[in-house]
């Protein structure tokens, strides 16, 4: 290798980068030019290589354990090893680069769980979404994607960051757009009360693709957390709505009280009366009868949505009138029932 400023560089560039010092970065570039002349000259005994970084100058010498017990140093011959060294240095210094570069990213991917980030649809593998989002590529599969929405290469989308997942060869991250987070980082991009903390959101229930509730509350008087989720003529909710493809959002006031808790997340149906037990966890709701199909929803979808946001079973009956034949058991739902 002739003298030569680049490697000196290269080096200073990398320290400096990546917060790493020199000669440990030094030994690294050593290391790979010791087991590279090693496969190309099968020298016996232990090699010793040091490079000078500022004038390119390669040493090795060898120590070699004679008969008689003592070891005795030789130096070998470099000449025809320069040009490879070159080689071997540039590549060392490559895949050093690539591995700091890829723990950076990895790091920067941790730091970053549960954010927003966008990025271009790279390709669709095997249901598999892969996004390009800069120094890293986001990994979405199936069960992390909306149902029915349609990804071609090249569109934008925007995802959710979860866990980082560690690979060979370039840095990847676990994304979703079927997560609750994702739902609470796009109100707060929308809403500056809730992105301030003026407005709390205090449960999501989802099944992604088809309906939402979200509660929030707020101990700011003079503050009407529901109207702040819409907006001025709902345009707040109807930039929620489109980037959800469609999917449907019932913002809803939360309440300590349980029995209002459970109406409010009842709607769009009109509640009459909730009475609450304890110790089942177990809300008994009674709706007018032209409220009862709109109260447990289609497939119990409704229902099911409230009783995941309330954390209780809900047991659902139409109002009888005095004389009425006698109801029929009532339509129930619990937090651990599974999507229809």
């Amino acid at each position: 290798m002739s003298p030569d400023e680049s490697l000196s560089q290269a080096l200073e560039q990398l320290s400096t980068r990546f917060g790493l010092p020199l000669p440990e970065l030094l030994e690294s570039v050593e290391a790979a030019l010791a087991q590279a002349y090693r496969q190309a000259f099968d020298p016996p005994g232990e090699i010793v290589l040091r490079l000078d970084p500022n004038t390119g100058e390669l040493s090795v010498k060898s120590w070699i354990i004679s008969d008689d017990g003592s070891q005795e140093e030789r130096v070998l011959p470099v000449d025809d090893f320069r040009r490879l060294a070159a080689q071997t240095a540039r590549q060392s210094l490559m895949v050093q680069f690539r591995d700091l570069e890829r723990g950076l990213a990895l790091g920067e991917l941790a730091r970053r769980h549960g954010e927003l980030s966008s990025g271009s649809v790279d390709r669709v593998e095997r249901g598999s979404i892969y996004v390009d989002l800069g120094r890293a590529w986001g990994w979405m599969p199936p069960e992390e994607q909306i149902p029915g929405e349609e990804w071609l290469a090249g569109q934008i989308i925007t995802v959710v960051l979860l866990e980082p997942r560690p690979r060979s060869r370039d840095a990847q991250v676990r994304v979703s757009r079927a997560s609750k987070t994702f739902v609470l980082r796009l109100l707060e991009a929308e809403v500056p009360e809730v992105a301030a903390g003026v407005v709390e959101v205090r449960e999501i229930a989802r099944e992604p693709g088809l309906r939402s509730k979200i509660a929030v509350s707020t101990e700011q008087r003079g503050i009407d957390p529901v109207g702040a989720c819409v907006g001025p003529q709902g345009v707040r909710h109807h930039s929620l709505l489109s980037q959800l493809g469609g999917e449907h959002v019932d913002i809803v006031p939360f309440s300590p009280d349980a029995s209002r808790f459970v109406a409010a997340a009842l709607g769009p149906a009109r509640v009459l009366e909730v009475s609450i037990d304890s110790a089942t966890r177990t809300a008994s709701v009674v709706v007018e009868p032209d409220q009862l199909s709109l109260a447990i929803g289609k497939d119990g979808q409704n229902a099911r949505l409230a009783a995941k946001l309330t954390g209780l079973r809900i047991d659902i009956r139409p109002r009888v009138e005095v004389g009425e034949e006698p109801t029929p058991e009532p339509e129930s739902a619990s937090e651990g029932d599974p999507p229809a």
